[in-house]
């Protein structure tokens, strides 16, 4: 190698292949360059494609050195005048292209041919393009190109027809580990094997990224796992697993107590999104369903709150399987409420039944009987003031009242009219799941509505055939009151489950254990209950 003492030489540089079998994990392309190689039959264009740091430049260089049949021993000393690489990022205009152009027509100094090696050649622009379309369609006899891009997408289709195309694939995470195995072994790196799994799964299927970060930790005198996630402020897998169990299983204080203390010690609410992504597509491959949580993880990243947002996701999962309460009364009715111990006997008597606080209603729905209920709660309470302070929590009124209180639109809207009609209680939903509401928006492309409910939590009563939805802003309510928002729920539930709840948007402050509340609590916030005119 052409090194001096004194001076260190990246891995990556050091560690380049000079030959198409060194390459690593791309055979698609290097048996075919191969082959084309022993016949000595090339093409006059090469277009190589794919994500950063997987072989392109590498591939480039010695398939420049099999068309001159030059050796090509050492990549750090390369010496060949015939051997033309241009970065097109610095050089992409129109004036840059007309000195290829016309270069081009000069003989090699001392090859057989001249090889022009473009690296990022999207980003030439529009009018360099053109430039260059003839030349790369008939160059003379003596002339190669070979141009390398990340982004395919930007190539003109007019030169894509005039080339020969090789894709270049992410290297898999085992091969890099041995690859990784072989270079430590080489430079005496002591690394353990599941850190050099690391390495590889956070270099991403990128060669020169894994390398790169495995001369980053050679100067730790071991290499551990926990070494690793140190440095790239990771999470361990064990409690990645942890959480995961905890999501599925609908244990919120796990889920809470980990993700705080992950996020005290330094990691990003996205990064920790990735790895739990990462694990659960996994998973999912024997339970889809998980791909619904895919997806919520996906909009951590861009929330303006990660924290909050990562939080609010992982506990609400698996809200919809949690068991129904009984909630405490309204501030009015609270004056006149028993301790939290005797509230708590009524749940155990009463499991099956909610008793809603008192909201506005936002569609038409039908008032049932909750004499029964009342009487269950008076009698375990011993107090016929405090009975008559529950029947207050539900006082009836007609359908068509309660929601002019709240949305005078939707009394007059044909969708919310049927949404009434299929809010009967004998029409309640089955098995009802807040994330196949949630999927279905995605699905056809309801963004809007998916992106409001993803700030509401909800409270779904069968016995009535009713959703209740709360939100911690005045302005999330307001939006969530309008005609438009009100129908497309309609829609959505009636695709989903051929049955329409009755919608309620509720003035009152998110229930103490919901996935709102929660999510305030750990990021030092609380929930409160907003005036009119506040946001």
């Amino acid at each position: 190698m052409a090194t001096t003492d004194n001076t260190k030489i990246a891995l990556y540089r050091k560690y380049r292949p000079t030959k198409l079998s060194e390459v690593i994990g791309q055979p698609q392309v290097t048996d075919v360059l191969d082959i084309a190689a022993k016949k000595h039959s090339f093409a006059h264009a090469y277009l190589f494609t794919g994500q950063r740091g997987t072989g392109k430049t590498t591939v480039a260089r010695i398939l420049a050195h099999l068309i001159n049949e030059i050796p090509y021993d050492d990549n750090l000393e390369d010496n060949s005048v015939d051997i033309i690489e241009i970065d097109a990022a610095s050089n992409n205009g129109v004036d840059d292209v007309r000195q290829i152009r016309d270069s081009v027509s000069l003989a090699p100094m001392s090859a057989s041919h001249k090889v022009y090696i473009i690296d990022e050649f999207h980003m030439l622009s529009k009018p360099a393009f053109n430039a260059l379309l003839k030349t790369i369609e008939e160059p003379p006899e003596f002339v190669v190109f070979i141009l390398a891009t990340t982004e395919l997408n930007k190539v003109p289709a007019t030169i894509l027809s005039r080339v020969q195309r090789f894709h270049f694939r992410p290297v898999s995470a085992e091969l890099l580990s041995k690859h990784l195995g072989k270079i430590a072994k080489a430079e005496k790196i002591n690394v353990d094997d599941d850190a050099l799994l690391a390495i590889a799964n956070a270099g991403g299927g990128s060669v020169r990224d894994s390398v790169t970060l495995l001369d980053q930790l050679s100067g730790s005198s071991h290499i551990t796992l926990q070494v690793v996630n140190d440095v790239l402020g990771l999470t361990s897998q064990a409690d990645i697993d942890s959480i995961i169990n905890a999501t599925i299983n609908g244990d919120s204080a796990v889920i809470i107590s980990h993700v705080e203390q992950i996020i005290r010690n330094g990691n990003t609410p996205a990064a920790l999104a990735k790895q739990l992504i990462k694990s659960l597509q996994q998973r999912a491959v024997e339970q889809p369903r998980l791909y619904t949580l895919v997806n919520q993880l996906l909009d951590v990243e861009k929330s303006s709150l990660p924290d909050a947002k990562l939080l609010a996701v992982l506990v609400s999962f698996n809200l919809s399987k949690a068991p129904q309460i009984i909630t405490q009364p309204t501030a009015k009715a609270a004056s006149v409420s028993t301790n939290a111990q005797t509230i708590a006997t009524a749940k155990q008597v009463i499991k099956n039944n909610v008793v809603q606080k008192p909201v506005k209603v936002a569609s038409s729905t039908k008032t049932t009987s909750t004499s029964q209920l009342d009487k269950d709660i008076a009698a375990i309470i011993g107090d016929s003031k405090k009975s008559d302070a529950i029947k207050a929590t539900a006082k009836p009124k007609s359908a068509a009242k309660a929601a002019k209180m709240t949305n005078k639109s939707a009394t007059t809207d044909d969708a919310v009219d049927s949404a009434s009609e299929a809010s009967d209680v004998s029409d309640s939903i089955k098995n009802f799941q807040w994330n196949d509401i949630l999927q279905q928006l995605a699905d056809q492309d309801r963004p809007s509505t998916r992106s409001l409910l993803d700030q509401a939590d909800y409270r779904y009563d069968p016995d009535n055939n009713t959703l209740t939805l709360f939100f911690g802003r005045l302005f999330y309510r307001k939006r969530a009151k309008t005609k438009l928002f009100l129908d497309t729920m309609s829609k959505t539930f009636q695709e989903v489950y051929q049955v329409v709840p009755a919608i309620v948007i509720s003035d009152d402050e998110a229930p103490a254990d919901s996935a709102v509340a929660q999510a305030l609590k750990v990021v030092g916030g609380e929930v409160i209950n907003l005036k009119d005119g506040t946001i």
